[in-house]
């Protein structure tokens, strides 16, 4: 039936995607520079739009995290939960070159560094959660952030990869 790549899942009959391959399409087109295309517009979402979109993806986390538990003043729940993960993630995306190397591993690594910190930093200024729930929470907020950020990675590539390439006439 061919690779795994290839083959159709059953119950959706879309194709099989890999992260490899899903890196590779979403995330990793060389620039112009890099292939010496004859391209005059790269395909490949800027550091800014990734960056536009990561934020909107964390705030829209918070946002959900908020509404589902429905507590306190809004603007002051928002601030200490908002800061802890904005500041941290500025921090570690800077120090890894998240939005100038535009890859799938630096958004990982970013997430993966950022978030758990950010969480515990808000553990720390909220006072809650304690005990054996700060593992739930961690759990929670970085398979949900994981999500919101790949939603909108998604989102992005897709806008990106619509947008028409112009190329230069011999």
């Amino acid at each position: 039936m061919g690779t795994a790549e290839g083959r159709a899942n059953a119950t959706w009959g879309l194709p099989i995607m890999t992260w490899t391959r899903w890196e590779h399409a979403v995330m990793s087109e060389p620039s112009i520079a890099e292939t010496g295309s004859a391209r005059l517009e790269q395909r490949r979402p800027t550091g800014v739009v990734l960056a536009l979109a990561d934020s909107v993806a964390l705030v829209s986390f918070v946002a959900a995290g908020l509404r589902s538990h429905r507590i306190g003043a809004i603007a002051e729940i928002a601030v200490r939960n908002v800061v802890p993960l904005a500041a941290t993630w500025v921090v570690v995306s800077v120090a890894v070159g998240t939005y100038r190397r535009r890859d799938l591993a630096s958004l990982v690594i970013t997430w993966a560094i950022a978030v758990p910190v950010a969480l515990l930093v808000r553990t720390w200024w909220v006072g809650s959660p304690q005990g054996g729930r700060i593992v739930v929470f961690m759990a929670v907020g970085l398979a949900f952030t994981l999500l919101f950020l790949s939603i909108g990675r998604v989102i992005v590539a897709a806008f990106v990869r619509m947008r028409p390439v112009w190329r230069r006439r011999p």
